[in-house]
C-alpha cells in the first residue's frame, strides 16, 4: 500500500512540474499575498524608451537634453583661432538631430505604451574627430530623468548635495532582459557600450560591441541578471535608467587601439535611433495597494504647527 501511496505521489509532482513548463506558470513577485499570480505572472513585451522625436540636445551639463562631452576635452584656453587649431586635440565635434531613419525599423501602433516610437522622423547624428590615434572616447549622457509612462520629472535625493535633484537618465521599465538601439556606422574602429545605473546607485556598463560596420544596424545588449531590478518589498519592481552611451577608438572588441594616423584623416559619422528594451513589466496585485498616495501631494491631519 505504501509503495502505490510514493507512487501516486511521484506522478502527481511530475505532472505537476510538466503543466508549470508547459504553461508558464511562475509568478516573479516574492510577495505573498491574499491573492496568488495567475498565468500573467509575466507580460514580458518590447517598449520604446526613446525615440529622438521631440528630445533635445543640451549646450551645458545644467541644460535637460542629450549632452555630449570626449576624452580628450575640447581645448578652449587659446585667445586666437590658429593657436586654438595646433592644440586643440578634438577637431570636430558636435551633435544634432537629423531627418532619416532605417527604413527596416518597426513604427509603433497607436497603443505604445510609453506613447513613443509612432513617427521614425528624426534621428541622433554624432559628428567627431581628433587629432591623434589612441584611447580617444566620445560620451552621450541621457537627458533628465522623467517617468517611463508618465512622463513627469523624477528628483533623487542626492547625499552629497543635501537636496533633491533631477538625474540624467532614461528609465527601464520593469526588469528588464535586453536593450536594443539602432546604430548606423561608417567603418570607423570604434565600439559602443551603454552604462546603466541600478536604483541603488551602482553604474553596470554591458559588453561593448563593435560598430565598424556600414549602415544601419539593430544592437542588441543583454542585461545581465546579477544587475538588481527588484526588492523583497512592495513596489517589487526597482527602476533602473540608461544614463550614457560611450563610444571608444579601437581596432576591434578585444581592445587593440589604433596605431595609424590615417584612421583619422577623416571625420567620424554615427548615427542612432529608437532605444527599446525587452522587459517584464509585472508587479503583483494586491486590496489597497494605492492607499499610500493618500499621503501624497498633502500634510498630514496629525502634523504639528510650530
Amino acid at each position: 500500500m505504501n509503495s502505490i501511496r510514493n507512487r501516486i505521489f511521484i506522478v502527481t509532482i511530475c505532472l505537476t512540474a510538466a503543466f508549470i513548463v508547459a504553461f508558464g506558470i511562475n509568478g516573479y513577485s516574492r510577495i505573498e499575498t491574499n491573492v496568488p499570480a495567475d498565468l500573467s505572472g509575466e507580460e514580458t513585451r518590447a517598449i520604446v524608451i526613446e525615440d529622438f522625436e521631440a528630445s533635445k540636445i543640451a549646450g551645458s551639463v545644467e541644460e535637460d537634453g542629450w549632452y555630449l562631452t570626449s576624452n580628450p576635452k575640447v581645448y578652449t584656453k587659446a585667445k586666437d583661432e590658429e593657436t586654438l587649431k595646433k592644440k586643440n586635440p578634438v577637431m570636430a565635434l558636435d551633435l544634432k538631430y537629423v531627418d532619416g531613419g532605417p527604413n527596416d525599423m518597426k513604427v509603433e501602433d497607436a497603443f505604445s505604451i510609453t506613447g513613443l516610437g509612432k513617427e521614425k522622423k528624426k534621428i541622433l547624428g554624432l559628428k567627431f574627430r581628433f587629432r591623434y590615434p589612441g584611447s580617444n572616447v566620445v560620451t552621450i549622457e541621457a537627458p533628465k530623468e522623467v517617468d517611463w509612462k508618465e512622463r513627469n520629472p523624477v528628483v533623487t535625493y542626492d547625499q552629497a548635495l543635501r537636496q533633491d535633484v533631477q538625474e540624467r537618465g532614461l528609465q527601464i521599465p520593469g526588469r528588464a532582459k535586453a536593450i536594443s538601439l539602432w546604430v548606423h556606422g561608417r567603418g570607423f574602429p570604434y565600439t559602443l557600450e551603454l552604462w546603466i545605473k541600478d536604483f541603488r546607485g551602482d553604474v553596470h556598463i554591458l559588453e561593448k560591441q563593435s560598430i565598424n560596420f556600414v549602415g544601419w544596424r539593430p544592437m542588441i545588449f543583454d542585461i545581465p541578471q546579477n544587475i538588481p531590478q527588484s526588492t523583497d518589498s512592495y513596489p517589487v519592481t526597482r527602476t533602473s535608467k540608461l544614463v550614457r552611451l560611450v563610444i571608444r577608438e579601437v581596432t576591434s572588441v578585444s581592445g587593440e587601439h589604433s596605431r595609424t594616423s590615417s584612421r583619422n584623416a577623416s571625420d567620424v559619422y554615427v548615427f542612432f535611433d529608437q532605444i527599446k528594451v525587452l522587459t517584464d513589466t509585472y508587479e503583483v496585485f494586491f486590496d489597497g495597494q494605492d492607499m499610500h498616495k493618500a499621503f501624497e501631494g498633502g500634510s498630514s491631519s496629525n502634523q504639528k504647527t510650530q
